[in-house]
């Protein structure tokens, strides 16, 4: 099995109540069968990151959701679904 780590951050800087940091982790595994596996992380730090973990539904995780979607609907080709 190999595997492929992405990773980028996202900051702002300012005054404290501003600042934040969001440094997100992919790994990209291959499995046998040709089948991938994306298990996500993401790390929040700074009041305006943590704050929308509170929310319900979590905006964070539909993000994530969205990003997985995209990432099956361009390896299957379907681009307009």
């Amino acid at each position: 099995m190999s595997a492929t780590e992405t990773a980028w951050t996202v900051r702002r800087d300012g005054e404290s109540e501003e600042r934040f940091d969001v440094p997100p982790g992919r790994l990209v595994e291959d499995l046998p069968g040709g089948g991938v596996r994306v298990p996500t992380q993401e790390t929040r730090i700074g009041e305006p990151a943590a704050a929308p973990a509170q929310e319900r539904p979590n905006p964070m995780l539909s993000s994530h959701r969205a990003w997985l979607d995209g990432l099956i609907r361009t390896a299957s080709g379907k681009l307009d679904a």
